[in-house]
């Protein structure tokens, strides 16, 4: 019993080490990118690896039960659980664990980045020493960017001719749609990858607190509705036109 736990206790130390290392070397990616990263990351892959595992080994019971020709009524039954429970799971996951850093935090990112690397290269540290090493490097960029980001910004992101402008007063964001979200006939793929990835390399931001619809047309709703589902909006504000 003594040795299983052991072992229970090395396996976790061996991932949780894992983890932040993946966590801190692909933190400078993800921000160059403009893409945010989850707070729950580490305690996701934990959970998500074990289900995994459960998911495979059934599945492969059950492709070689079908395979020979062996009733699998039950192995089905299992896997149609564990992908119940999986569902069930995925359920808590929310757009507000996402956190996204500015693009000034980059060089900060990569320095750690760097240090973790020099860790593993010059092995002078024991399994204990790098853990509690990669946890101060894994909190470091969240602590540096709440000390010195910036408390306002005014940002502006273009569509066409149209703008749309961004700011950050008071740790709330505030967008003003004039026009830029319906100047094309769909404007998904500009809200994913120049509206979204712009906010977290400017702002930091992940969400927004209010969208103002300063000049709307016929594809302003849709468009505004895309963005919702797409960036978390808590307040939309239409300003009507005569």
């Amino acid at each position: 019993m003594q040795q299983r736990l052991q072992k229970i206790k090395s396996n976790f130390l061996f991932f949780l080490e894992l983890q932040l290392l993946i966590s801190i070397v692909i933190l400078p990616i993800l921000i160059a990118w403009g893409l945010p990263i989850s707070m729950m990351a580490i305690i996701g892959n934990l959970i998500f690896a074990q289900f995994l595992t459960a998911f495979i080994f059934v599945s492969a019971l059950l492709f070689t039960s079908d395979l020979l020709g062996i009733p699998n009524s039950f192995i089905t039954m299992i896997l149609e659980w564990i992908t119940q429970i999986w569902h069930y799971f995925l359920s808590f996951g929310s757009a507000h664990w996402l956190v996204g850093f500015p693009s000034w935090i980059l060089p900060i990112s990569c320095i750690l980045a760097i240090a973790a690397y020099a860790l593993y290269h010059f092995k002078i540290n024991s399994q204990k020493h790098r853990i509690i090493w990669l946890s101060l490097f894994f909190l470091a960029t969240p602590i540096i960017h709440q000390i010195y980001q910036r408390k306002s910004i005014h940002t502006i992101i273009t569509q066409g001719s149209q703008e749309m402008h961004l700011i950050k007063s008071r740790g709330k964001i505030y967008a003003f749609d004039f026009g830029a979200l319906g100047a094309r006939p769909s404007s998904q793929s500009w809200i994913e990858y120049t509206l979204a990835p712009t906010m977290v390399k400017n702002m930091g931001a992940t969400h927004i607190d209010t969208l103002v619809l300063c000049k709307s047309n016929s594809r302003t709703q849709q468009a505004a509705q895309a963005l919702m589902q797409h960036i978390p909006t808590q307040n939309l504000i239409e300003i009507p036109h005569k």
